[in-house]
């Protein structure tokens, strides 16, 4: 009897040794902190990041994209989207999500898509692209849960930056940029399936978020703060000339102050 019980208990300590081994495996399998699948997307959030920071910079160049930013509910940054993605069902892509909240912008969110549905002229090369979310109604389209997409079908207009200022289009919902001329040939422009990347977006804040909290600004990455003042400094209405400018004053200003301080010593 007392065998019997021996082994039966052993058996059992063997069954929870196994189960829990098996937790461990799907933990790590999920993204624990410190795993390596966890650094991979944290390394791939901070590249995509660090990317949008010099698309913010070259949309800041047109004044009337200043304009636009300073009344929009948020922008959809692509940092890179190749030529072999162009054209019609296209598929992949990833791009990073900021709210603005008043004169501050949010933390990221990172979306994966589908493809870009565009007539794209032939032979134009892909670049940079950009979505800027001009109403709430293209702002709530990102706090779905399952896949959406920003086209007509969605009832969302989008509207090509270069077709910007004709009175038919107005500003729609959403307004398409790219920094390659002539990318988007005038046609209707679409994006399809768009999903929140759960585990890139995990990755980057080291815990599982979803997409409402970032979008809600329950969690910060320092590493942001870049692109978040990048584009404060892009919907301030000040160009990057005259911010130049300002501190190349301020340092006339700064050296001036030294050397007066200098002579009354």
């Amino acid at each position: 009897m007392r065998q019997l019980a021996a082994t039966s208990f052993a058996v059992l300590l063997a069954g929870a040794a196994g189960a829990a081994s098996a937790q461990v495996g799907a933990a790590k399998e999920a993204g624990t902190p410190g795993t390596t699948r966890q650094q991979k997307e944290m390394k791939k959030g901070m590249e995509h990041v660090e990317k949008a920071v010099r698309v913010v910079h070259q949309m800041q160049a047109t004044p009337e994209m200043r304009a636009l930013l300073q009344r929009s509910k948020g922008v959809f940054v692509v940092p890179d989207y190749g030529t072999a993605a162009l054209g019609i069902g296209a598929r992949g892509g990833a791009g990073v999500l900021l709210v603005r909240n008043g004169e501050t912008w949010g933390s990221p969110a990172f979306y994966n898509f589908g493809g870009v549905s565009i007539g794209a002229q032939a032979g134009a090369e892909a670049g940079a692209i950009a979505f800027v979310l001009n109403d709430q109604k293209a702002m709530n389209s990102f706090m779905q849960n399952n896949k959406f997409s920003l086209n007509a079908d969605a009832g969302l207009t989008v509207v090509d930056w270069s077709k910007k200022g004709t009175g038919a289009a107005g500003w729609g919902n959403i307004t398409a940029w790219s920094n390659t001329e002539g990318l988007f040939g005038g046609a209707a422009v679409g994006v399809d399936d768009v999903d929140y990347d759960e585990d890139e977006t995990s990755g980057y804040y080291g815990r599982q978020v979803a997409a409402r909290d970032v979008l809600g600004g329950k969690v910060t990455n320092p590493h942001a703060a870049e692109l978040r003042q990048a584009l404060a400094s892009a919907s301030s209405g000040k160009g990057a000339s005259s911010t130049g400018s300002s501190a190349t004053a301020g340092t006339k200003s700064g050296d001036k102050r030294t050397k007066d301080d200098e002579r009354s010593r």
